[in-house]
Parts: structure tokens; C-alpha cells; sequence
């Protein structure tokens, strides 16, 4: 039985902007005060509109919106998402031996890297290797994972995980005799 669609419900043009406004200075990692040198506003009023508690004149916007290097019409826009079913995640193949990965974030930005990998017994990442990457975080769904940080072997079990920088040279292989399922995070992806 095909599997019904669920649609978003229509956006609330009269939705608060404060909330969106803070969202965007952090992810940007702006400081209030480094907003308030930009759009030579008052910084008790940034903070006001960024917790919704008066509604800025069109003029006004424009002011934070250039502080923050935006466009005023990103803020009404409809949250960016991306949905990858379980059948139609895309293959990828970064050149482990016995295994099989699948696509799972094809990233709003290229900012995260989403893999799904299912390893043979005794498959393996080849020799030691690292990403342009800043961080990468593998846990095991499934099965046992050898994780190998330059000299430092660490075995992962169904549940147990792992964060390490992606520049340091790292490996890893599925040591037990059943297949592993492990998923796999990496940020920024660049």
C-alpha cells in the first residue's frame, strides 16, 4: 500500500520574525552588540525584536537585515528541508573495501555529510586517511566497529559512539562475523 505524503501545513504570514532574527546572528555567530555596530540601532531594542516583543518598521528591517547579511525576504521564507527516503537514499562510495554506503543528508549547504553504512564482515576504510572535515561522529546501529585514530584502536559496540576531528588520520573495519549497520556524521563538510 503506497505510503500517504504529509504536507506542511501552509506557512503563518502573520508567524513572529524575532525568533528567526536570533536564529540567523547565532548560526552567523554575531554578537548582539556586533548587530547594534551594524544597523546603528538601539541594543535593548535588537533584543526586544528578538524575543517578539515590538514589530520592526520596514526601514527597520532592512537595517538588521544588512547588519546580518541577508536578504529581507529569507525571513519569510519557508523553512529550507530535504527529505531522503530509505529507497531512494542515493549511493556513495568513499572507497572502503565491503561496504555499502548510502546518502542520507544531501545538506541544505553542504554544511553536514549523513552516511548510512553497511559493512561486511572484516570490511574496512583502507588505510589511514582524514576529511576535509572538521568533525566526524560514527555510532553503531548494528553489529561491532573497529575505529583506528592514528595509533589508538577503539571497539564499538550496537549503541556506542564516537566523535574525533576528521583531520587526524583514522581508519576503521568490522571485526565480528556478522555484518555491521553504523551511521555516520560529518560537519562542516566542505
Amino acid at each position: 500500500m503506497p505510503r500517504a505524503e504529509t504536507r506542511a501545513a501552509a506557512p503563518d504570514r502573520s508567524a513572529h520574525i524575532g525568533a528567526r532574527l536570533r536564529a540567523i546572528r547565532q548560526q552567523k555567530r554575531l554578537t548582539l552588540e556586533q548587530v547594534v555596530q551594524g544597523s546603528g540601532l538601539d541594543k535593548s531594542y535588537l533584543s526586544r525584536l528578538e524575543r517578539d516583543l515590538t514589530t520592526p518598521s520596514v526601514a527597520t528591517l532592512v537595517k538588521v537585515c544588512d547588519a546580518l547579511g541577508i536578504r529581507p525576504g529569507e525571513l519569510f521564507d519557508p523553512p529550507k528541508t530535504r527529505i531522503v527516503r530509505r529507497d531512494s537514499a542515493p549511493l556513495a562510495n568513499f572507497g572502503g573495501e565491503g561496504v555499502t554506503e548510502r546518502l542520507l543528508s544531501q545538506g541544505l549547504s553542504g554544511e553536514l555529510m549523513v552516511l548510512r553504512s553497511l559493512i561486511d564482515p572484516g570490511g574496512h576504510g583502507g588505510e589511514l586517511y582524514t576529511l576535509d572535515a572538521d568533525v566526524s561522529f560514527v555510532t553503531v546501529l548494528r553489529g561491532q566497529l573497529e575505529f583506528v585514530v592514528e595509533d589508538a584502536h577503539y571497539f564499538l559496540g550496537e549503541g556506542d559512539s564516537l566523535t574525533v576531528s576528521s583531520r587526524i588520520p583514522h581508519t576503521w573495519r568490522n571485526p565480528a562475523a556478522q555484518e555491521a549497520e553504523v551511521l555516520w556524521v560529518t560537519s562542516p563538510f566542505l
